[in-house]
Protein backbone atom coordinates (compact mmCIF):
# COMPACT_ATOMS: atom_id res chain seq x y z
CA UNK A 1 0.00 0.00 0.00
CA UNK A 2 2.69 2.36 0.74
CA UNK A 3 4.22 1.52 -2.58
CA UNK A 4 1.27 2.99 -4.57
CA UNK A 5 0.47 5.92 -2.17
CA UNK A 6 1.84 8.31 -4.36
CA UNK A 7 4.01 8.39 -7.64
CA UNK A 8 5.10 5.50 -9.32
CA UNK A 9 8.36 4.06 -8.31
CA UNK A 10 8.48 6.68 -5.12
CA UNK A 11 8.90 4.13 -2.10
CA UNK A 12 9.78 6.24 0.95
CA UNK A 13 12.99 4.67 3.14
CA UNK A 14 11.98 6.09 6.28
CA UNK A 15 8.68 6.55 8.16
CA UNK A 16 7.86 8.40 11.39
CA UNK A 17 6.84 5.99 14.65
CA UNK A 18 3.65 8.59 15.79
CA UNK A 19 2.19 9.80 12.08
CA UNK A 20 2.05 8.77 8.62
CA UNK A 21 4.58 10.92 7.31
CA UNK A 22 7.95 10.51 5.58
CA UNK A 23 11.20 11.77 7.43
CA UNK A 24 13.02 14.65 6.51
CA UNK A 25 16.30 11.90 6.38
CA UNK A 26 14.20 9.62 4.21
CA UNK A 27 15.25 8.63 0.28
CA UNK A 28 12.55 7.29 -1.89
CA UNK A 29 14.85 6.37 -4.89
CA UNK A 30 16.65 3.29 -2.80
CA UNK A 31 16.76 -0.29 -3.96
CA UNK A 32 16.42 -1.96 -0.89
CA UNK A 33 13.21 0.39 -0.40
CA UNK A 34 11.35 -1.43 -3.57
CA UNK A 35 12.85 -4.77 -3.08
CA UNK A 36 11.22 -5.37 0.31
CA UNK A 37 7.66 -4.32 -1.27
CA UNK A 38 8.64 -6.89 -3.81
CA UNK A 39 10.37 -9.56 -1.94
CA UNK A 40 7.64 -10.26 0.66
CA UNK A 41 4.92 -10.30 -1.74
CA UNK A 42 6.64 -12.87 -3.71
CA UNK A 43 8.88 -14.87 -1.17
CA UNK A 44 6.82 -14.56 1.75
CA UNK A 45 2.82 -14.16 0.71
CA UNK A 46 3.31 -15.91 -2.97
CA UNK A 47 5.98 -18.41 -1.34
CA UNK A 48 7.74 -18.51 -4.52
CA UNK A 49 11.21 -20.11 -5.43
CA UNK A 50 12.78 -21.21 -7.98
CA UNK A 51 15.91 -23.79 -8.06
CA UNK A 52 17.47 -23.62 -11.58
CA UNK A 53 20.43 -26.35 -10.34
CA UNK A 54 17.51 -28.68 -9.14
CA UNK A 55 14.97 -28.24 -11.80
CA UNK A 56 12.21 -27.29 -9.31
CA UNK A 57 9.78 -24.56 -8.49
CA UNK A 58 8.08 -24.54 -5.10
CA UNK A 59 5.04 -22.25 -4.66
CA UNK A 60 3.58 -22.26 -0.90
CA UNK A 61 1.25 -19.07 -0.61
CA UNK A 62 -0.10 -17.47 2.51
CA UNK A 63 -2.87 -15.65 1.18
CA UNK A 64 -5.32 -12.97 3.14
CA UNK A 65 -8.44 -14.72 4.07
CA UNK A 66 -10.24 -12.46 1.76
CA UNK A 67 -8.18 -13.66 -1.51
CA UNK A 68 -9.85 -16.44 -3.64
CA UNK A 69 -7.24 -16.42 -7.02
CA UNK A 70 -4.06 -14.85 -7.93
CA UNK A 71 -2.23 -15.48 -11.04
CA UNK A 72 1.53 -15.37 -11.63
CA UNK A 73 2.85 -15.11 -15.01
CA UNK A 74 6.07 -15.85 -16.97
CA UNK A 75 8.05 -17.40 -14.22
CA UNK A 76 11.48 -18.20 -16.44
CA UNK A 77 13.92 -21.22 -15.23
CA UNK A 78 16.85 -21.34 -17.45
CA UNK A 79 15.15 -20.05 -20.63
CA UNK A 80 11.59 -22.05 -20.08
CA UNK A 81 8.71 -19.97 -18.63
CA UNK A 82 5.69 -21.13 -16.85
CA UNK A 83 2.16 -19.26 -15.97
CA UNK A 84 0.62 -20.22 -12.36
CA UNK A 85 -3.24 -19.83 -11.56
CA UNK A 86 -4.64 -20.06 -8.15
CA UNK A 87 -8.02 -20.58 -6.90
CA UNK A 88 -9.61 -21.25 -3.66
CA UNK A 89 -12.87 -21.95 -2.69
CA UNK A 90 -14.89 -23.33 0.76
CA UNK A 91 -13.34 -27.05 -0.03
CA UNK A 92 -10.79 -26.82 -2.42
CA UNK A 93 -7.50 -25.67 -4.01
CA UNK A 94 -6.67 -25.73 -7.38
CA UNK A 95 -3.58 -24.47 -9.20
CA UNK A 96 -3.40 -24.57 -13.12
CA UNK A 97 0.18 -24.58 -14.14
CA UNK A 98 0.77 -23.54 -18.24
CA UNK A 99 4.03 -24.69 -19.12
CA UNK A 100 6.00 -23.35 -22.33
CA UNK A 101 7.63 -25.27 -25.27
CA UNK A 102 10.21 -27.21 -24.59
CA UNK A 103 9.62 -27.35 -21.12
CA UNK A 104 10.89 -30.83 -20.14
CA UNK A 105 12.13 -32.10 -16.53
CA UNK A 106 10.81 -29.72 -14.49
CA UNK A 107 8.93 -30.25 -10.64
CA UNK A 108 6.84 -28.22 -9.34
CA UNK A 109 5.89 -28.59 -5.48
CA UNK A 110 2.59 -26.78 -4.57
CA UNK A 111 2.31 -26.32 -0.38
CA UNK A 112 -0.78 -24.21 0.14
CA UNK A 113 -1.45 -23.23 3.30
CA UNK A 114 -4.72 -24.36 5.09
CA UNK A 115 -5.73 -23.96 8.95
CA UNK A 116 -4.52 -25.83 11.38
CA UNK A 117 -8.69 -27.27 11.96
CA UNK A 118 -8.57 -28.45 8.33
CA UNK A 119 -8.81 -31.96 6.77
CA UNK A 120 -7.02 -33.20 3.69
CA UNK A 121 -9.36 -35.58 1.81
CA UNK A 122 -7.20 -36.04 -1.54
CA UNK A 123 -5.47 -34.61 -4.06
CA UNK A 124 -5.24 -34.97 -7.47
CA UNK A 125 -2.87 -34.20 -10.88
CA UNK A 126 -4.88 -33.77 -14.09
CA UNK A 127 -8.18 -35.67 -12.61
CA UNK A 128 -5.74 -38.72 -11.10
CA UNK A 129 -5.12 -39.09 -7.64
CA UNK A 130 -1.14 -38.37 -6.29
CA UNK A 131 0.35 -38.53 -2.97
CA UNK A 132 0.10 -35.69 -0.81
CA UNK A 133 2.14 -34.76 2.50
CA UNK A 134 0.61 -32.46 5.76
CA UNK A 135 3.06 -30.81 7.55
CA UNK A 136 1.33 -28.85 10.24
CA UNK A 137 3.39 -26.44 12.64
CA UNK A 138 1.85 -23.98 15.69
CA UNK A 139 0.05 -21.66 13.13
CA UNK A 140 -1.15 -23.48 10.02
CA UNK A 141 -0.73 -26.71 7.85
CA UNK A 142 0.66 -27.65 4.82
CA UNK A 143 -0.25 -29.58 2.23
CA UNK A 144 2.49 -30.92 -0.01
CA UNK A 145 2.13 -31.91 -3.72
CA UNK A 146 5.68 -32.66 -6.03
CA UNK A 147 4.54 -33.26 -9.74
CA UNK A 148 6.91 -33.29 -13.25
CA UNK A 149 5.77 -30.72 -15.34
CA UNK A 150 5.91 -31.32 -19.21
CA UNK A 151 5.06 -28.73 -21.56
CA UNK A 152 1.15 -27.52 -21.40
CA UNK A 153 -1.76 -27.41 -19.45
CA UNK A 154 -1.87 -28.93 -15.90
CA UNK A 155 -4.29 -28.63 -12.99
CA UNK A 156 -3.23 -29.76 -9.18
CA UNK A 157 -6.60 -29.74 -7.16
CA UNK A 158 -6.02 -30.21 -3.13
CA UNK A 159 -9.35 -31.12 -1.54
CA UNK A 160 -10.15 -30.78 2.04
CA UNK A 161 -12.94 -29.79 4.91
CA UNK A 162 -13.42 -27.62 7.69
CA UNK A 163 -10.96 -24.80 6.55
CA UNK A 164 -11.24 -21.62 8.19
CA UNK A 165 -9.73 -18.35 7.84
CA UNK A 166 -9.75 -15.15 9.79
CA UNK A 167 -8.18 -11.36 8.38
CA UNK A 168 -8.54 -7.72 7.83
CA UNK A 169 -8.74 -5.21 5.14
CA UNK A 170 -6.10 -2.32 6.11
CA UNK A 171 -6.48 1.35 5.06
CA UNK A 172 -3.70 3.94 4.80
CA UNK A 173 -4.15 6.72 7.71
CA UNK A 174 -4.05 10.58 6.10
CA UNK A 175 -0.50 11.92 5.65
CA UNK A 176 0.40 13.31 9.17
CA UNK A 177 -2.18 11.42 10.80
CA UNK A 178 -2.20 8.26 13.51
CA UNK A 179 -2.86 4.89 12.51
CA UNK A 180 -6.34 4.02 13.11
CA UNK A 181 -6.22 0.69 12.07
CA UNK A 182 -7.11 -2.77 13.10
CA UNK A 183 -4.01 -5.59 13.90
CA UNK A 184 -3.78 -9.08 14.52
CA UNK A 185 -1.71 -9.54 16.99
CA UNK A 186 -1.91 -13.25 17.91
CA UNK A 187 -3.99 -16.38 16.96
CA UNK A 188 -4.05 -19.33 18.89
CA UNK A 189 -6.41 -23.00 18.53
CA UNK A 190 -6.86 -25.28 21.29
CA UNK A 191 -5.80 -28.77 21.06
CA UNK A 192 -8.46 -30.25 19.48
CA UNK A 193 -8.67 -27.19 16.81
CA UNK A 194 -12.53 -27.00 18.00
CA UNK A 195 -11.74 -23.31 19.44
CA UNK A 196 -10.18 -20.05 18.11
CA UNK A 197 -8.93 -16.86 20.16
CA UNK A 198 -7.39 -14.07 18.49
CA UNK A 199 -6.04 -11.29 20.14
CA UNK A 200 -6.70 -7.56 18.49
CA UNK A 201 -5.32 -4.35 19.00
CA UNK A 202 -7.33 -1.29 17.68
CA UNK A 203 -9.12 2.09 18.80
CA UNK A 204 -11.12 1.82 21.57
CA UNK A 205 -14.76 3.00 20.70
CA UNK A 206 -14.08 1.95 16.90
CA UNK A 207 -16.58 -0.63 15.44
CA UNK A 208 -13.93 -2.77 12.74
CA UNK A 209 -15.08 -6.15 10.43
CA UNK A 210 -13.07 -8.82 10.38
CA UNK A 211 -12.83 -11.03 7.00
CA UNK A 212 -14.15 -14.25 7.51
CA UNK A 213 -13.66 -17.87 4.76
CA UNK A 214 -16.08 -20.56 5.68
CA UNK A 215 -17.54 -18.62 8.14
CA UNK A 216 -20.66 -21.12 8.96
CA UNK A 217 -18.53 -22.88 10.74
CA UNK A 218 -18.55 -20.15 13.98
CA UNK A 219 -21.01 -21.48 16.13
CA UNK A 220 -20.60 -19.00 18.54
CA UNK A 221 -18.40 -15.88 19.79
CA UNK A 222 -17.18 -14.73 23.02
CA UNK A 223 -15.46 -11.25 22.97
CA UNK A 224 -13.64 -9.60 26.23
CA UNK A 225 -12.13 -6.17 26.97
CA UNK A 226 -8.58 -5.78 28.24
CA UNK A 227 -7.33 -2.15 29.14
CA UNK A 228 -3.81 -1.29 27.52
CA UNK A 229 -1.59 1.71 29.20
CA UNK A 230 -0.31 2.85 25.55
CA UNK A 231 -2.19 5.64 23.97
CA UNK A 232 -5.22 4.81 21.70
CA UNK A 233 -4.84 1.49 22.25
CA UNK A 234 -7.64 -1.29 23.04
CA UNK A 235 -8.77 -4.83 22.99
Amino acid sequence: MLALDGSLGHVTEVLSGDVYQPLASSSPQQIWSSAMVISPIVRGMLGLEVDAQAQEILLSPHIPAEWNSFGIGNVVVNRQGLDFAYSRGAQEISLIINAGPGNSGYSVVFAPEISLRAHVTAAELDGRPVQFHVAANSEDQHVSVRCAVPSGRHTIRIRFKDDFGIGITSSMPGLGRESRGLRIVSMSWTPAHDALTVQLSGIAGEQYDLNVRNAEQIQSIDTSKRSHTEKNKGC
